[in-house]
């Protein structure tokens, strides 16, 4: 017997056109702050070139190509809030 993988046949449903009509669609995995994420992000970035960012009050600016890349945190072996904040959950 085979097993039955839940995930494809949970069904969310949307509201589309300012609420006058829904669709339903597949449960996608949400990853916001994984590899999937960072890819997308790096594919943008080709995508607009080399462009300067000016910071300290428009004193000073920087090429993105210059810039250091961001560390992605570990979540694992953390707490994470639920509720009203007085429950957690370790992942």
């Amino acid at each position: 017997m085979a097993g039955i993988d839940f995930v494809d046949t949970i069904v969310v449903r949307t509201s589309t056109n300012k609420g006058t009509s829904t669709t339903d669609k597949p449960v996608l995995p949400s990853e916001f702050m994984g590899k999937q994420n960072e890819s997308k992000s790096r594919e943008l970035l080709e995508l607009a070139g080399d462009p300067w960012i000016v910071s300290s009050k428009g004193t000073s600016k920087i090429k993105i190509s210059e810039m250091r890349r961001a560390k992605i945190a570990d979540i694992k072996g953390r707490y994470i809030s639920t509720r009203k904040g007085t429950g957690r959950i370790k992942f």
